[in-house]
């Protein structure tokens, strides 16, 4: 009987421990779900908070006030630095998206009002979008060194507050300040297809993978000189009415500036190129016989009248307010 009663007492003790021990984990179970659930919440709450920053930094932008718009760029970008993951690309987006809105307005009359029978402008808007550039390069400088290991360029956020990676959608923006981009780097296929560069802009030794520059207008000086353009470059009728500058760039692979205009000085002197064309490209007639136009080593056929193969002359009407004298006369 007493063996009987210890070997029951074991089994009811062991029956106990495995009890306990179910008990124990279902108790960590729960913990362990409760702690998800806290999280989640915890996720959630700051997705709420973020949007509502991001939601107010979006308003600040539609806003009037030069000065709270620009304020609403800083809301952005701190929303980008804090959070980062994901709201960065979010914050690109909506600033690229800003710039290519229709910022150009009327100038105020005598009245304080808008003179609707004067040109538009984005004069007004100039501040902001100097604000947008200024913080998109900040957070594109990313540390590199020279061959001696000294700093060529200086980086100012934290490698996980750059934007390197993100996507940058600049198509059909206008801008109408100069923009520097001046030994920039683009990996990646850059689209700028149909923008506007109202003043000076500077790729001057810039690197680039795809990029495209169809329709684009170039009202201030070019500066492509010295440029890398490691796959398809593509110029497709792009208008070019002041300096345009491509001395020393290098065109790995296909060039295009079909149907290109240049309404002034041009030079390609020591380009080097897979296959670069310039075919139904229109030089300014009033500049032939001038070194307005230097080529080198491209290749000028003595039936084209001093120009290359598939390019033509063409004079061009002076400019006046109605078409800024961008449409081109056949002679």
């Amino acid at each position: 009987m007493a063996s009987i009663a210890a070997t029951s007492l074991t089994i009811v003790g062991g029956v106990g421990a495995v009890a306990y021990l179910v008990i124990k984990y279902q108790e960590r179970q729960q913990a362990g779900r409760d702690e998800e659930r806290a999280k989640r919440e915890e996720c959630r709450e700051e997705d709420r908070l973020v949007n509502t920053k991001m939601q107010d930094a979006v308003d600040q932008l539609g806003s009037d006030r030069v000065s709270t718009r620009i304020a609403g760029v800083y809301a952005l970008t701190d929303v980008a630095d804090t959070y980062g993951g994901g709201y960065r690309q979010r914050v690109v987006d909506i600033l690229c998206g800003y710039l290519r809105s229709d910022r150009e307005t009327y100038p105020l009359g005598a009245d304080g009002k808008s003179a609707t029978d004067q040109p538009r402008s984005g004069d007004a808007d100039k501040a902001v979008e100097s604000t947008i550039i200024a913080v998109m390069r900040n957070h594109l400088l990313k540390e590199r060194k020279d061959d001696n290991r000294e700093i060529r360029v200086q980086q100012i956020v934290r490698d996980d507050q750059l934007w390197c990676d993100c996507a940058f959608d600049l198509h059909g923006v206008a801008f109408h300040e100069g923009v520097n981009f001046m030994e920039s780097t683009f990996e990646c296929y850059t689209n700028l297809c149909g923008s506007v560069f109202k003043g000076y802009v500077n790729f001057c030794k810039a690197n680039f993978n795809i990029v495209d520059f169809r329709e684009a207008t170039f009202k201030g000086y070019a500066n492509f000189s010295g440029a890398a353009f490691k796959s398809h470059a593509n110029f497709d009728r792009a208008v070019f009415d002041d300096f345009a500058n491509f001395c020393g760039a290098a065109f790995k692979s296909f060039a295009h500036f079909f149907g290109a205009v240049f309404r002034c000085r041009a030079k390609f002197l020591d380009i080097r190129g897979m296959a670069f064309t310039l075919k139904k490209c229109k030089f300014n007639g009033k500049f032939r016989g001038t070194d307005v136009y230097e080529w080198g080593p491209i290749e000028i056929p003595e039936d084209n009248d001093g120009l290359p193969a598939g390019a033509v002359w063409v004079y061009f009407p002076e400019k006046d307010d109605k078409d800024d004298g961008v449409t081109p006369t056949d002679r």
